[in-house]
């Protein structure tokens, strides 16, 4: 299991399109510290393809990551999802 799965879940269970949390509240929701690479706007992108399991998670849970490091905020916004043709 990844460490980054409890924030998925917590983030998948959100109703509004935007979720802020401090560095803080997303160390509570994972159980533990974030890394120091997480100082790096970087480590926030979300991609499907990524060796990096925090960039898998955001992918999978449907976010992108808007961090401000000097807050240590993150502002998760809500992918738009696309029609598919025929459905």
């Amino acid at each position: 299991m990844s460490k980054y799965l409890p924030l998925a879940t917590f983030l998948r269970r959100q109703k509004s399109e935007t979720v802020v949390l401090t560095f803080a509240e997303i160390e509570r929701i994972v159980s533990g510290l974030l890394p120091k690479a997480s100082a790096d706007p970087a480590w926030w992108q979300a991609d499907a393809t990524s060796s990096q399991p925090q960039q898998r998670m955001l992918a999978e849970a449907g976010y992108t990551a808007a961090p401000n490091l000097r807050s240590e905020r993150v502002e998760f916004s809500k992918n738009q999802r696309r029609a598919s043709p025929g459905g």
